[in-house]
């Protein structure tokens, strides 16, 4: 069973790119240990293949290499947040119509190997130097929905990060409202997991 988390830094956590089996020091790393502490028996392949800074477009330039070729079973895909991100600190602006035009076909070219597909939103917590990244966000977000359609298994985990924060402080999560801590993670993780039992049973 072969496994493939593809997105940007929040997947990446600081692998070693030098050892394509090296999974980081994040939720995917917290994933891979939780399904195999779940099914002892399964023999699970698990690979990271996020890469920080990365968006959309960049994915789509790496996806034949890093996820069709690996020809996969399942892949969880997490990406976003550097398409608004880039527009504030390198001045690349991703437009509404490239975003859908990008997701849609990073999510088509992923079904066509035949590998089951896990989406999960970016997001953003409430730290004070990111709020002009909010509506930006958001426009992207409805676009990822409407492309879940309903039919692809879609982790919210915006919606999910703003409902916590509203009793924890927001920073517990991601002290820079992006980068997951610790705790951060482990909620992506377990919400992942939780995901990929749907497709395991």
């Amino acid at each position: 069973m072969k496994i493939i988390f593809f997105g940007d830094s929040i997947t990446d956590a600081d692998r070693d790119r030098n050892n394509p089996n090296d999974l980081g020091n994040g939720f995917v790393l917290f994933a891979a240990n939780k399904l195999r502490l779940l099914y002892p028996d399964k023999d699970f392949h698990v690979l990271n293949r996020g890469i920080g800074g990365n968006r959309t477009c960049d994915l789509l330039a790496r996806i034949q290499q890093d996820v069709v070729a690996e020809k996969p079973d399942i892949v969880v895909m997490l990406v976003g947040i550097n398409d608004v991100w880039h527009r504030f600190n390198a001045g690349i602006v991703t437009t509404e119509k490239q975003f859908r035009e990008n997701y849609t076909k990073l999510v088509q070219t992923i079904q066509d190997t035949g590998a089951k597909l896990i989406l999960i939103e970016p997001y953003l917590l409430d730290v004070a130097d990111k709020q002009n990244f909010r509506p930006y966000l958001n426009a992207f977000i409805k676009i990822i929905r409407e492309i879940a359609g309903g039919t692809i298994p879609l982790v919210p985990m915006d919606e999910i990060f703003c409902g916590l924060s509203q009793d924890i402080a927001p920073e517990k999560f991601a002290a820079d409202g992006v980068h997951p801590t610790h705790r951060g993670c482990r909620y992506i993780a377990n919400l992942a997991v939780k995901e990929l039992k749907k497709l395991l049973t």
